[in-house]
């Protein structure tokens, strides 16, 4: 047998395969890719290496978004890890076909042709399972971000890895938003706080509302410095409306001692390390409206196994950006968005605390106390943090997880936060009221009046 008859035979046959058959081009793209890949840098016309090269095969996969035609230069089979003219015009397409994912959350009408932020979001997604396909609600234009996160020890970057296709988000979308609130203060006599504005999850039948530790402690400062000149309100809906007033269950008292030197400050920045807390509906805001007897509610999930791997999620709050204060107060709708989890972090030692969400259009001031909701429709994340950056999608998102709530709770009390689930609700909050947050408003107190 003559051998070398028979590799350019063979030679020949692949790459008819390729020009003729797309799912032979699909197998060799796939393979082309390495496990756990992601797309982390801004890519652009002149840029050059594996990344850009891979951003040719994930383009090619798609016909409606190839690079050129197979067998070409850029094509299918032909990747060359320069990115040209062609890519840019594949990328452009891209974009546009993703438009409400990585364009309008950037405040953008025209695709660029650049791999931004956003892009990449959707580059990476795609790239861990083609067959993942986000449901995205966009409510609001891109605005500026309410903290800085500071650095923390990385516990864990996370690769994607295979995904399997979710369920519709359609109904954790509903779910989630009827379990969602807007948490509003205002100020009678002006002084040092203006409107103050963020959101809230209900997480029990009963009214317990988790949210931010720096919205929470407006509720220590409601007598300050007159009575009744702070009210702080609880509102729901599409748009938000006054719906019930509520008490404050409990707040770490080490966050009022870490943070109390912040109140005031415009753009408060920190890692968000204990920054949660409780709330209890008490009432409503309308007298002739009796309380529900059990409210809509989104269970939390205290496991890790959510941040063992990259995991599909919906995030949702009432963002307020640019909003003006009577805008917030009459025309205020909540944003939902379908991301995938990134980097997880550690406070202290190797725990999953807090964990990235990257940029969407729910990166935004007033989107602290959102929620973070899995497939399973269970809460796995309070959204805490936020980057700077000029448009939501140049920004990194970050949530507390529900263990380091748990634990954060369990140092404060000596118990776990699940034993205020089978107690008598009212008595913990009158308890805390009584015995503990008089101490908290003396710290906040004092703080103000040494400006």
């Amino acid at each position: 047998m003559n051998i070398s008859r028979i590799k350019p035979a063979l030679v020949l046959f692949v790459l008819v395969a390729l020009l003729v058959c797309p799912s032979a081009r699909n197998a060799l793209a796939e393979k082309a890719i390495p496990d756990g890949f992601r797309f982390e840098r801004t890519l652009r016309v002149g840029s050059q290496g594996d990344d850009a090269r891979y951003l040719q095969i994930l383009l090619n996969r798609d016909n409606e978004t190839r690079v050129n035609a197979p067998g070409l230069i850029g094509g299918a089979g032909a990747e060359t890890g320069y990115f040209g003219l062609a890519t840019k015009n594949a990328v452009g397409k891209f974009q546009f076909k993703y438009a409400s994912e990585v364009l309008a959350p950037a405040g953008l009408s025209k695709s660029t042709g650049i791999v931004g932020p956003l892009t990449r979001n959707k580059l990476n997604w795609l790239s861990a399972n083609a067959s993942l396909t986000p449901d995205v609600s966009i409510a609001s234009p891109p605005l500026p971000a309410q903290q800085e996160a500071t650095p923390l020890t990385v516990m864990a970057t996370l690769a994607p890895s295979d995904l399997a296709p979710p369920p519709s988000f359609d109904e954790v979308n509903r779910k989630t938003r009827e379990a969602l609130v807007n948490v509003i203060c205002t100020t009678k006599r002006g002084g040092s706080f203006n409107l103050i504005s963020g959101s809230g999850v209900i997480i029990d039948p009963r009214g317990i509302i988790l949210t931010n530790a720096h919205l929470g402690q407006y509720f220590l400062l409601q007598d300050f410095p007159t009575p009744g000149n702070i009210e702080c309100i609880i509102r729901a809906g599409e748009p938000a409306r006054n719906m019930y007033k509520a008490t404050l269950l409990f707040i770490p008292p080490a966050w009022v001692r870490d943070n109390a030197a912040k109140i005031d400050a415009d753009e408060p920045t920190g890692t968000g390390e204990n920054d949660y807390a409780l709330l209890l509906i008490n009432d409503t805001t309308i007298e002739e409206n009796p309380l529900p007897e059990i409210f809509q509610y989104i269970q939390m999930d205290f496991g890790d196994v959510s941040f063992r791997e990259p995991a599909v999620v919906l995030i949702a709050a009432y963002p307020v950006g640019f909003l003006s204060g009577i805008t917030v107060q009459k025309d205020l709708y909540p944003s939902s968005s379908v991301v995938v989890t990134g980097a997880v972090y550690s406070f202290k030692e190797n725990t999953p605390d807090v964990f990235s969400l990257g940029g969407s259009v729910v990166a935004q001031k007033g989107s602290s106390g959102g929620a973070v909701v899995n497939r399973e429709n269970k809460l796995i994340g309070l959204i805490v943090t936020s980057s700077t950056g000029k448009t939501t999608g140049e920004r990194d998102l970050n949530a507390l997880t529900m263990s380091h709530i748990d634990s954060s709770f369990r140092e404060a009390t000596g118990d776990s936060i699940r034993s205020l689930f089978v107690g008598d609700i009212r008595a913990s909050a009158q308890s805390f009221n009584e015995k503990i947050a008089p101490e908290l408003k003396k710290i906040l107190q004092d703080a103000l009046t040494k400006r």
